[in-house]
């Protein structure tokens, strides 16, 4: 009996523990970037891709294997006899000198172009995480905001009761008060949701299996651009994803050289030893004969069209980077001027009426309408100008990886 009651208690334990809510971790940006960057598999496959290269690029610089040879001559046919002769021998294949050259220069570029595929996956990663963590800080302080005016209307709705107790206003006030209050309430349940859907997103790109609650430390701050369009600009032009279609270029144009080298002869160089003459050797040279044509020729054709794409795809990925980058920078201009509105007079001024208006309510000056009134216009300003932190944020990550994901768009949420 005691037994039973005891794994009874270990098992209602167990229940209760994993009904409790599990701990926010607190988490920062450049922690996140850090996760996602050692476990997301687009870096991980990108790494192994430079391995891959570079052990391409140690098979195209390798030289032919030596051949052993044993040669047996004067064998007896049905039944002739004759006398046999046995050699032994080594052959070496040695190719032209300008074909080795071109694929050592292949290998060297692909290294190089796997190398820079590798940066692109973490450019491309580490701007996904700092879209993915400023959306869930957005509704980890979008909800935080929610909350405190929960409170504010909660004053509010104290103070109408009392002065509805008092005789001084009808109980339309607190009725409004209470309204006002479900709505928030309301409002709340579904930032929750958004924060949680928000939270889940940034999980699964730092490598987690599900969700799982994190606290966002670095906040959805202002910091002046500070950079000019100029300087943009060449920041962008010398990215990994142009530099990687710089590359390919390279490597079309070199594959077209290997192409030519195809009719160039290759040398054979051998050496025997006789088996009657024990004292001597022999030698022998053979030169390889490129007579067909028709192979190289189709060969160079269809490197000079590889080349001929590769130099239209590296114009278009120049204009469409530039088309991102002009785009954001012009966002995240209207975007510091909006937020400097914000800072400058906007938000002040409303958190200055609603202290005025709820002094003023206090003592009878003003109705319950015009408090209210204030409540929703300082949500909605605080609520407007957090959307332009986290869209003039969204910009910023848009400049700095301009064109490197291949989605060109500014990210602004509605």
């Amino acid at each position: 009996m005691f037994r039973k009651r005891l794994l009874a208690s270990v098992v209602l334990t167990a229940i209760l523990i994993s009904a409790l809510p599990a701990e926010e971790r607190s988490i920062t940006l450049e922690e996140a970037v850090a996760l996602a960057l050692d476990r997301h598999p687009a870096v991980v496959l990108a790494r192994q891709g430079v391995d891959a290269a570079r052990g391409r690029r140690m098979q195209l610089e390798a030289v032919p294997n030596p051949e052993l040879t044993f040669e047996a001559v004067g064998l007896p046919l049905w039944n002739s006899s004759g006398e046999k002769e046995f050699s032994l021998g080594f052959r070496q294949m040695i190719e032209h000198p300008r074909k080795r050259a071109v694929r050592r220069d292949i290998g060297a570029l692909g290294e190089a172009r796997a190398q820079l595929e590798f940066d692109r996956a973490r450019n491309v990663v580490r701007s996904r995480v700092e879209r993915a963590y400023f959306e869930a800080a957005f509704a980890q302080k979008s909800l935080a905001d929610l909350e405190s005016f929960l409170l504010t209307l909660g004053d509010y709705t104290g103070l109408a009761v009392e002065r509805y107790k008092a005789g001084e206003v009808a109980y339309l006030d607190v009725v409004r008060g209470r309204l006002e209050t479900l709505r928030a309430r309301n409002q709340i349940v579904e930032g929750r949701r958004l924060l949680k859907e928000k939270t889940l997103a940034l999980s699964l790109l730092l490598g987690d299996s599900g969700y799982t609650p994190l606290s966002f430390s670095t906040p959805v701050g202002f910091a002046p651009l500070g950079r000019t369009w100029e300087e943009l600009k060449a920041a962008a032009l010398a990215g990994s994803s142009l530099r990687l279609a710089a590359e390919g270029e390279k490597l079309a144009g070199r594959s077209l050289a290997l192409a030519r080298t195809m009719t160039l002869p290759d040398l054979t160089l051998g050496f025997f030893l006789p088996s009657k003459r024990l004292g001597g050797w022999g030698v022998e040279f053979g030169l390889s004969l490129p007579l067909q044509r028709k192979a190289p020729r189709g060969t160079a054709m269809e490197a000079e069209a590889l080349a001929g794409q590769a130099a239209v795809s590296t114009a278009a990925r120049t204009r469409e980077v530039l088309a991102v980058l002009e785009r954001s920078y012009a966002d995240a201009l209207a975007l510091e001027e909006q937020i400097r509105l914000f800072q400058d007079s906007l938000l002040r001024e409303v958190e200055e009426s609603l202290k005025t208006g709820i002094i003023n309510y206090r003592f009878g000056k003003s109705d319950s309408l015009s408090v209210l009134d204030i409540v929703r216009s300082l949500k909605e300003v605080r609520f407007e100008y957090l959307k332009a932190l986290l869209n003039y944020r969204l910009s910023l990550i848009d400049i700095a990886a301009a064109g490197e994901d291949g989605s060109f768009r500014t990210g602004e949420i509605e």
